[in-house]
């Protein structure tokens, strides 16, 4: 609903939930998550349009990650990082709604919660201490506004988006210095595959865009849930 609101309208607060189709009311016992997507069949009860497979998709992916997350965090007594992780996968979650459906990126969820990464940071509600998720936002910036200079002084095309740039900036504040760069990397291993992917499913010409927020943002979310073993992987610390 979030993701929807910050694409389409002015403000999240405007009114209940409503088809975006024929724009009637949704009742209350059509909007259980992915069980009212079932039993509507995925249409809409008033105007029959189709609802779009990634309402069900998010609310699946939200209760996975959710329920991974609070599993880890009790079995490791770090219960005290609930409150910052969700907030931070709550922004990822829209981010990888709104970039996947619009290739668009909110800034009322990467650029404007940058101080959220830094108050929980100084007052240890993260695993970071202030300077590196300072240095988080900071290189996260700036690593990716060098790649796209680079790529459109090469090109003289635009390779890279603002809102990339702005969300890891949000991954760093949240994830510092080695979160920002393994997040990273992540997202570009997996964006690779599935843009090669495409290439070859589709045999469209290797112009096409893709959108990257929502690769880096499961980059992310894999370190919160695994941070460990990934340092170690790819890092080997």
């Amino acid at each position: 609903m979030l993701a929807y609101r910050l694409m389409n309208i002015n403000t999240i607060l405007e009114k209940r939930s409503f088809c975006p189709k024929c724009k009637k009311i949704i009742f209350w016992y059509d909007n259980i998550p992915v069980i009212s997507w079932i039993i509507l069949q995925a249409k809409c009860r008033h105007c029959k349009q189709k609802i779009s497979a990634l309402y069900p998709f998010i609310e699946i992916f939200t209760a996975t990650i959710f329920s991974i997350l609070y599993y880890q965090l009790k079995n490791t007594n770090n219960l005290t990082f609930l409150p910052a992780y969700f907030t931070f996968f709550s922004a990822l979650i829209i981010t990888f709604r709104t970039d996947l459906e619009f290739m668009l990126i909110s800034r009322f969820v990467t650029l404007f919660l940058i101080p959220m990464g830094l108050i929980f940071s100084a007052t240890g509600l993260l695993p970071i201490n202030l300077l590196n998720s300072i240095s988080g936002a900071i290189l996260g910036y700036f690593i990716l506004w060098t790649v796209s200079k680079i790529f459109y002084y090469a090109t003289s095309k635009d390779g890279i988006g603002q809102g990339d740039l702005e969300l890891l900036a949000f991954i760093g504040s949240f994830l510092g210095l080695a979160g920002c760069w393994i997040s990273l990397f992540i997202g570009s291993v997996i964006g690779s595959f599935f843009g090669l992917a495409y290439i070859v499913i589709t045999k469209k010409s290797k112009s096409v865009k893709m959108p990257f927020g929502h690769f880096l943002a499961i980059g992310a979310i894999l370190f919160v849930l695994f941070g460990d073993y990934l340092k170690n992987l790819i890092l080997g610390i």
